[in-house]
């Protein structure tokens, strides 16, 4: 397994409990990546289109949720943050009404259970939005994971099971050689049944002979972790035309987030605090009053179409990849290790691999082998 992020470990989990003979090579360790700045947000219907790709693999992974908490808390020695409270998105003007009741009417033709508030409602229900709210959508569904719990459990769980976790490792070549495979690093090699490569936005370095490259790129974000002090906290995430926000029980607020191309820079910058603070005191008012905790930032692997790559490779049928899941690694995680774990221990091929196959890119221009 190359990669310690939400991804990685979620597959290693999964394939560990199976009694697989599991190690995990990372640059840097687990929740070092992109994984560490993520908000925690599951909200298929705001991240998916309507009958997109995206949509059909957020929403079964959603499906998955509540048994994949529920499992890891029987077993896990803290608890792991989790509630399905709903988001709110809100509209600040005329266009932003017509663009939310045009969802709403989508929602309804699905048969997702959804609610339309007008101003007054919306901030009788969530006082802590702007008075200047002409309305806003309630999407029930919707919910949110706290990201380093979930990892801490996974991590834990995993280790329990036999997986081993290595780290600092520099894997550059990833090769099918009959029916085993070969990891190798700048001072070692590994062989294996298997091999996944789940590095994120760092996938695109590993070298598989014969295989394109996988054109990963990475897409900066930036989040503000605020410590609310005054006013009403959020109830729930609401979603505002700039920004989110995303409470959480211990009276903190997430607030994101960027979206930069600036290739592997991890840096914070002002421009992205500047961005984010205006947005979330345009959203929520109390904000002003917040302390700012801290800034995280995480490089989300994004794939020219915003689809992941999951399967196998044609040319290297023990090669998996799990990688590309721009902003919904976290939402994506149990169907990702679901579709891994049965295809390298039942050779199950789902489906979904028609769409998330990472040969869709072999004959993109820049592809190398």
């Amino acid at each position: 397994m190359l990669g310690a992020g939400i991804i990685g470990a979620t597959i290693a989990e999964a394939l560990a409990q199976r009694g697989a003979d599991v190690a995990v090579l990372d640059m840097r360790g687990p929740n070092r990546g992109a994984s560490q700045a993520s908000a925690g947000m599951l909200t298929p219907y705001i991240e998916g289109e309507a009958d997109s790709p995206l949509l059909n693999l957020c929403v079964r992974s959603l499906s998955l949720y509540d048994s994949f908490v529920a499992r890891l808390l029987e077993v896990s020695r803290g608890g792991i943050e989790y509630a399905r409270t709903g988001t709110l998105e809100i509209a600040l003007d005329d266009d932003g009404v017509a663009k939310l009741l045009g969802n709403k009417v989508w929602l309804d033709t699905i048969g997702v259970e959804s609610e339309w508030l007008d101003g007054n409602a919306v901030r009788s229900f969530e006082p802590s939005i702007t008075p200047a709210a002409h309305g806003g959508l309630l999407t029930l569904d919707h919910g949110l994971v706290g990201v380093t719990s979930l990892m801490n459990a996974l991590v834990h769980q995993a280790r329990l099971a036999g997986a081993t976790f290595e780290f600092p490792v520099e894997v550059h070549t990833v090769a099918q050689v009959g029916d085993r495979v070969e990891v190798t690093s700048v001072d070692r090699t590994w062989t294996g049944d298997a091999a996944v490569i789940a590095g994120g936005s760092w996938s695109r370095r590993v070298r598989i002979p014969g295989v394109p490259s996988l054109p990963v790129r990475p897409v900066r974000g930036q989040l503000l972790h605020l410590q609310w002090c005054e006013g009403d906290q959020p109830g729930r995430i609401c979603w505002g035309p700039h920004c989110y926000a995303v409470p959480w029980s211990d009276g903190t607020v997430l607030v994101g987030a960027t979206m930069e191309e600036v290739g592997f820079d991890e840096g914070t910058t002002v421009a992205g605090v500047n961005t984010l603070t205006s947005a979330a005191i345009e959203l929520l008012p109390h904000a002003t009053g917040a302390r700012l905790d801290a800034i995280r930032v995480g490089l989300r692997p994004m794939l020219p179409d915003e689809l992941p790559a999951i399967g196998p490779f044609a040319a290297a049928p023990r090669i998996v990849a799990a990688t590309g899941h721009y902003r919904n690694g976290v939402l994506l995680a149990p169907l990702t290790a679901e579709l891994v774990t049965g295809y390298l221990l039942d050779n199950v091929r789902d489906d979904l691999f028609e769409i998330t196959t990472p040969d869709r890119f072999a004959k993109m221009e820049g592809g190398s082998a």
